[in-house]
């Protein structure tokens, strides 16, 4: 899941937005964290 986000984020933004992850494996930048709930939650009904 973060693979196919992070390539959505690059295709889209580019360098814009810091994708880095913390030692528990979530996103650093708030931005970032609310984007990637979106993201998931978009996949989750897509997939329904």
């Amino acid at each position: 899941m973060h693979r196919s986000f992070e390539r959505m984020m690059h295709m889209r933004y580019g360098q814009r937005y810091d994708l880095t992850r913390d030692i528990e494996g979530f996103y650093c930048r708030e931005t970032v964290k609310r984007m990637f709930e979106i993201y998931c939650w978009c996949m989750e009904g897509k997939n329904a």
